[in-house]
């Protein structure tokens, strides 16, 4: 039996009316129209639906469909106004994976804002490096992502969202702390340097060598800036990865070209949500309008 929801409307709307003309006023359809919708509904449960024609009483079994289509009919609409709401982008879950940097500096403005908008969407977020995030939005276990381009990115939808520039990091009390020009490269070859993962992205040849010399190599931020904090050495980041606060000093570089270029990462193969959507746009107007 395929009986379609705006035959039970209207069925109850003659009900509450009792009669077929106040009905054709408020449903916009033709007494004839609603007569014949009537009639095949009628017919779909063969029995009757009303004692008389004229629509005042209903019979037992059109009492019984009565209650049973308003029940019918509050948990349709219901359901449409949740599909409205879901593809309007004000419910659902989007799920990000962003560099802890992000997480930490830019993030937290971008969720304010978009909780104002969208109360009752549900945001999880979490912070790894580059390559966790690019492969957890391939593998769909997050909707997007902001991170560097890496080799595991290659095959993602990608969109700059802004570039910072990389700086030397040390203590206020190291001898390149006081330095009032920006660091040329040779400035590096007289200090320990800490490597770091980050620093596979700078690929002036003279860092390189650099880099490839040094003891030691951390990936993880808090450990390396832990190091830096004991005197061990000094470091290369991006401006954005650095605490403020005066526990460090971000020295900029002479080579302006040494930048972090960060993006936001989307899978090919699959779109992601209304609300998704509505959190990309927050991002992205956000992200541009940072000046680093």
């Amino acid at each position: 039996m395929n009986i379609k929801p705006e035959s039970l409307r209207t069925f109850v709307t003659v009900a509450d009316c009792g009669n077929l003309h106040e009905a054709s006023e408020i449903l916009g359809r033709t007494p004839s129209a609603i007569s014949m919708t009537l009639k095949q509904l009628s017919e779909q449960l063969n029995t009757e639906l009303f004692e008389t024609d004229r629509k005042s009483n209903l019979t037992p079994t059109g009492q019984f469909v009565l209650e049973e289509s308003r029940r019918a009919l509050n948990s349709f609409d219901e359901s449409v106004r949740t599909i409205e709401r879901y593809t309007k982008g004000e419910m659902g879950v989007v799920r990000v994976a962003t560099v802890p940097s992000v997480a930490s500096h830019l993030l937290p403005a971008v969720v304010s804002r978009f909780q104002q908008k969208s109360p009752k969407v549900r945001l999880e977020l979490r912070d790894t490096d580059s390559v966790m995030v690019a492969t957890a939005v391939r593998n769909g276990s997050v909707d997007c992502g902001v991170a560097s381009l890496s080799f595991a990115s290659h095959d993602l939808q990608h969109e700059l969202l802004l570039e910072e520039p990389f700086g030397l990091v040390c203590r206020p009390d190291h001898s390149l702390a006081n330095t009032t020009q920006p660091l040329k490269w040779q400035a590096l070859e007289g200090v320990t340097f800490i490597s770091n993962g980050l620093c596979e992205q700078i690929r002036n040849e003279r860092f390189m060598r650099i880099n490839s010399r040094t003891a030691i190599q951390v990936h993880n931020i808090v450990t390396l800036l832990g190091l830096i904090q004991q005197g061990m050495g000094v470091t290369l980041l991006p401006r954005l990865a650095v605490p403020d606060g005066g526990e460090f000093c971000f020295l900029p570089l002479a080579d302006k070209t040494v930048v972090r270029k960060l993006y936001f990462l989307e899978n090919r193969h699959h779109r992601i949500s209304p609300a998704g959507q509505l959190f990309k746009e927050e991002v992205v107007g956000s992200f541009k309008e940072q000046k680093i």
